[in-house]
């Protein structure tokens, strides 16, 4: 990966082109997937390291469990899915304002039309008292008329957080 790569990467402005944006995050990926951080450990090393993680992170070893999947970022990190374990890892140990920026990152490099990222979000600017910034990350979700029936637990989920937050005020 070079400098001038990420130097490539288009601004965001009115006329942000998200397929454009989109290839050089691809890119990006293709790049780092050549480099020879990257090809110190193979993928079976990850996946036996991201089971050891998730096994102590449902035994509520969050310490140890954070540990494990930042190792794994060193070796990966434009992977979504190691991303997402760490920021949940973050939000489940309450550290939330660590937790959204990861979260952020989970939106760029995975499926950027998932929405579950953006309700984690959401819950975190919950859970730090910013209602106000929490119902602005819901909001995009609720409105979206095409959100498919593979994402209705998260409509659902995006619904009662909504609701949470309005008998609060």
């Amino acid at each position: 990966m070079t400098l001038s790569s990420i130097n490539s990467l288009p601004d965001i402005t009115p006329d942000f082109d998200i397929s454009a944006f989109i290839e050089a995050i691809r890119d990006l990926q293709k790049q780092f997937s050549d480099s020879d951080l990257a090809k110190k450990v193979n993928d079976n090393q990850v996946e036996i390291m991201y089971s050891i993680g998730h096994a102590l992170f449902m035994q509520g070893k969050l310490e140890k469990a954070l540990n494990v999947f930042q190792l794994i970022l060193i070796y990966r990190p434009l992977d979504a899915r190691i991303l997402e374990a760490c920021a949940t890892t973050f939000k489940k140990m309450g550290r939330f304002e660590e937790a959204i920026p990861v979260y952020g990152s989970v939106m760029v490099f995975g499926d950027m039309n998932d929405p579950m990222p953006s309700v984690h979000i959401a819950e975190c600017l919950a859970a730090l008292g910013r209602n106000t910034d929490s119902e602005k990350m819901l909001r995009p979700i609720l409105d979206d008329s095409g959100l498919d029936a593979a994402y209705t637990d998260v409509r659902v989920r995006a619904e009662n957080l909504l609701k949470m937050l309005k008998s609060v005020y």
